[in-house]
């Protein structure tokens, strides 16, 4: 009878070992069957089955990194949109993963956190596909002003199989000084005048502030340098429809390089030289190039978008040869492009997203657009003549 006594002895620890072996098996079976949440700023790595998955947000256009942070310099009564980028890569090779990725996604939404009593609430578009960039997998568009409250943005993403996944960013503003001058208070009316007014802003401005020139309807005999600081230029046109021009070279080349604007100027050559040239990140706006070798030229690390602008009798009316790896608006629309000797020169240009010249017009030019370095372009919505 030993035997029975020995069964019987052991029939309890074969009890806990059951009971044991069960809280395994059922721990095991709970985190198999139990969605996940993942909770990061700026990135997080997402593994399910054998692929494992690096998500992360940016502002920034390319694939540089996370942004958890991003802090904006903004004028008190101005309104900006930024757009906060996804990207996806694979962990192992770390390439393009956003299709593969965006197949296991039930659904996604965008959403701010933000005070209820922020001046000036920012707004955000809801995730969407964009053509722009191969390598983003979405964009979310935030819409805000010199006076909104310091925000969170938060991406969240609903898997199939039940996991959540919620990336942030923490928005934040840095109020800058606006500063304007007008013909009517400070001597412009000479090209003397003007280098001197820009020399002077150059000592006595805050290199953080947003410095604006509005320049009278004159024609300014010479050439213009500014390679301290950023200034944006605005023309005006009198009653005889006489608009500020300028008939030597002007440089826009700062040391400190807030977005320069310059619209409603003419640049008159005498067939040679460069009209403009800028090496700053700025948007040329509803301008006239005629007469110079090159009449706009984009150089050094930085990007331009001309809109609205007219190139007529130029040698080359312009040229992009920039070595940057940013890119910002690339919609080079409504421009005119007449009888130049070459329209187009994309010598170097920042980043592999398209330029499309939507609405722009070419005729008469000996060749509309040489683009040596292969620079992907669209101009389903050009006219050629």
């Amino acid at each position: 009878m030993w035997w029975k006594k020995v069964r019987l002895a052991l029939w309890p620890a074969g009890l806990v070992l059951l009971a044991a072996g069960g809280l395994v098996l059922g721990a095991a079976l709970y985190q198999a069957v139990t969605p996940d949440v993942y909770d990061a700023y700026g990135e997080v790595v997402y593994s399910t089955g054998s692929n494992s998955y690096h998500l992360y947000l940016t502002f920034q256009d390319n694939a540089s990194g996370p942004q958890p942070e991003y802090t904006v310099q903004a004028e008190k009564y101005v309104a900006y949109d930024r757009a906060s980028n996804l990207f996806v890569t694979h962990m192992e090779s770390g390439h393009n993963a956003a299709p593969m990725f965006l197949q296991l996604v039930d659904t996604f939404y965008a959403q701010l956190i933000q005070p209820e009593d922020s001046p000036s609430p920012m707004t955000c578009s809801q995730p969407m596909y964009q053509a722009y960039d191969d390598d983003v997998a979405l964009v979310t568009i935030v819409n805000l002003s010199g006076q909104s409250s310091p925000a969170e943005l938060v991406w969240t993403f609903n898997m199939k199989n039940g996991d959540t996944i919620r990336l942030r960013q923490k928005l934040y503003l840095e109020q800058v000084e606006t500063l304007d001058y007008y013909p009517e208070d400070y001597p412009m009316d000479t090209i003397e005048e003007l280098q001197a007014l820009v020399d002077q802003i150059a000592e006595e401005a805050s290199p953080s502030a947003m410095v604006y020139l509005h320049l009278p309807p004159v024609h300014y005999e010479g050439g213009l340098i500014i390679r301290r600081r950023g200034i944006s230029l605005y023309g005006s046109v009198d009653e005889k429809n006489m608009r500020t021009a300028f008939t030597g070279p002007v440089v826009i080349a700062p040391e400190q390089k807030p977005v320069s604007f310059i619209q409603n100027i003419d640049f008159r050559g005498s067939g040679s030289g460069v009209g403009l040239t800028l090496s700053a990140e700025s948007r040329v706006e509803n301008c006239f190039f005629s007469g110079w070798d090159t009449g706009l030229l984009v150089t050094g690390d930085d990007w331009c978008d001309p809109v609205g602008c007219w190139f007529e009798d130029n040698n080359t009316g312009f040229c992009f040869d920039s070595a940057g790896v940013y890119a910002n608006y690339t919609r080079f629309e409504c421009n005119t492009f007449r009888n130049n000797g070459t329209a187009v020169l994309l010598q170097q240009v920042p980043t592999d997203r398209t330029i499309d010249f939507i609405g722009s017009r070419f005729t008469g030019n000996g060749v509309n657009i040489d683009n040596p370095c292969s620079h992907p372009v669209d101009i389903s919505y050009a006219i050629f003549e």
